[in-house]
């Protein structure tokens, strides 16, 4: 079918690992940041039952098209595949292999494959298409995200691994462009039965032109040192992935995609609990642990891996990373920090989806904690506190991106101007202002300055996000308790209620939530039995008449 006149859409964007080209080649799914372009460099428009409509995006291997399945009247990723990479048999009969037993996997965190085919010499393969955006670019957008939305992340492509590894698929490839977050919070790990055309277990030449940082960022000793690989490669790949994701950037870095892979074969990464002190001890060693050097030192399987981060949500403390030596460095209070308090809280988080029976008894624990805090709500002010401890006045620097800003405070961990540095200078950046505003309300409410405290619970209160608008009201709760206006705080408690808005609380906040709950209807109650003494006794005889005046 004759095709108009070529004209090029505008150019996708830069890598931000040092490619021309954007280094991905995500099957199946509309990226956020990927820009349609017109088709001009294919001789067809369809491709067996597919009707090619646009092109969504090209990478070093391949060309993704959104395409039309005529027979069932649907979407789909179309992904034409470069013929430089098809010229070796040996290599198209192992992707065809491959690809096929890929096809067969069928699990609701990995992109399906739907079938592959050939038409006039072009080779493609068709698979499910997802909206969405991977993880590098939520990264770069929102900044590594919170706890629970990492265990979220990092559960599913777990999942993921865990059912193509017993299928035996490695994937090889797995990097942050191939982790796909679509609109509704499912997560998808793309391109199996494609990594293997470059990488399977050949020696990668890192010396020669062209080849980009987006694979090197993440690969394994092994597939460095071109060594046989198998499931355990993912799973180092998977833990650098993890790293990138909870830092905002990969381990390594350098200038040569040779520099980055020498990196990976004899040096040891920054401990992750030195970035992110806000972070369990026990899940940086999970990743330490994806990440050793010698497969043999790692999880061997990824049902391990799942099997752990289980017990992490649930507040278990004794996985499988646990009984890895600790580095040295490691302060023993931190592991004490996760211990009961850590187990507790780790149980109302997930209170709503446990059994009313497996609710009971983490409200009784609940219970017992807070009386033996004998404070209540004051577990946030106790003396000593590590808030208090001063920042250095020199401590805090200007950053040129809110990303870069948010990650400094984070290592500050305490330092007020540095969270206030965020909300201040990168006014335009809403989600890291927004999580600013959350870290800086903690701090003053610890010092008990109640009322700077509430001005920012106020404005997250009024936050479309349904997680910051949660927080503001839980703090709302907190503080209209403080002052005594208990029908007030109650009124907002049941505001949170009513919108189906607790499950967007994060541990700490559910535990102050449900403190102020229980306080609310014991001071409520208390009032109320006063006016019900008052009612039964009668009016004082010095100031109200007597019945027998009347």
């Amino acid at each position: 079918m004759a095709q108009g006149p070529p004209s090029r859409g505008p150019e996708l964007p830069e890598s931000s690992v040092g490619a021309s080209r954007p280094t991905d080649d995500t099957v199946g799914v509309a990226s956020a940041g990927s820009m349609s372009e017109p088709i001009d460099d294919i001789p067809e428009t369809t491709l067996g039952e597919f009707r090619i409509l646009r092109r969504l995006g090209k990478g070093g291997m391949a060309e993704v098209f959104l395409a039309e399945q005529m027979s069932l009247k649907r979407n789909v990723a179309i992904k034409v595949l470069r013929e430089e990479r098809l010229a070796d048999e040996t290599h198209l009969k192992r992707f065809k292999t491959e690809a096929t037993a890929a096809a067969a996997l069928s699990h609701p965190n990995i992109v399906q494959v739907y079938t592959i085919g050939e038409q006039n010499g072009t080779h493609y393969i068709a698979q499910e298409y997802v909206q969405g955006m991977n993880l590098r670019e939520y990264v770069t957008r929102k900044g590594p995200p919170e706890m629970g939305v990492a265990l979220h992340i990092m559960k599913q492509v777990a999942g993921a691994l865990q059912a193509a590894h017993a299928a035996g698929i490695v994937h090889r490839d797995i990097k942050p462009e191939n982790i796909m977050l679509t609109r509704r919070g499912d997560v998808k790990v793309a391109d199996f039965g494609l990594a293997q055309l470059t990488q399977a277990g050949e020696r990668v030449d890192l010396t020669q032109v062209g080849v980009t940082m987006g694979t090197p960022l993440y690969m394994s000793p092994e597939q460095v040192n071109g060594r046989k690989l198998d499931s355990r490669t993912d799973i180092y790949s998977f833990g650098v992935t993890c790293y990138h994701m909870l830092t905002g950037a990969p381990p390594f870095r350098g200038e040569t995609a040779l520099s980055v892979a020498v990196q990976h074969l004899k040096q040891e990464p920054e401990r992750l609990e030195q970035v992110r002190g806000d972070l369990p001890a026990v899940l940086c060693r999970i990743v330490h642990k994806m990440m050793a050097k010698h497969p043999d030192k790692r999880y061997q399987t990824s049902q391990e891996i799942v099997k752990d981060l289980k017990r992490l949500t649930q507040g278990e403390a004794d996985v499988e990373a646990d009984a890895e030596e600790e580095p040295a460095h490691e302060a023993a209070d931190t592991r004490a920090g996760a211990g009961a308090v850590g187990r507790i809280l780790a149980g109302i988080w997930r209170l709503p989806d446990r059994p009313l029976a497996s609710q009971a008894w983490i409200l009784v624990l609940l219970a017992l904690a807070t009386g033996a805090a004998s404070a209540g709500v004051g577990w946030l002010v106790r003396e000593p506190n590590p808030f208090d401890v001063p920042a250095k006045p020199d401590s805090t620097q200007d950053m040129d991106s809110a990303a870069k800003q948010y990650i400094h405070a984070m290592n500050l961990k305490t330092s007020e101007p540095a969270w206030q540095k965020v909300i201040d200078y990168h006014p335009s950046n809403a989600i890291f202002q927004s999580s600013a505003r959350k870290q800086l309300a903690m701090l003053h409410l610890a010092k008990r300055r109640f009322d700077e405290a509430d001005a920012l619970f106020n404005n997250l209160a009024g936050e479309s996000d349904a997680e910051f608008r949660a927080f503001g009201l839980a703090g709302q709760a907190f503080i209209l308790h403080h002052r005594g206006e208990y029908q007030a705080s109650q009124i907002v408690i049941e505001k949170v209620r009513s919108l189906s808005l607790y499950g967007k609380l994060d541990g700490r906040m559910k535990s102050l939530f449900d403190d102020t709950l229980l306080r609310n209807h014991k001071e409520i109650d208390s009032e109320l039995n006063q006016e019900w003494q008052n009612l039964l006794e009668g009016p004082h005889p010095e100031t109200g008449p007597q019945r027998d005046n009347e």
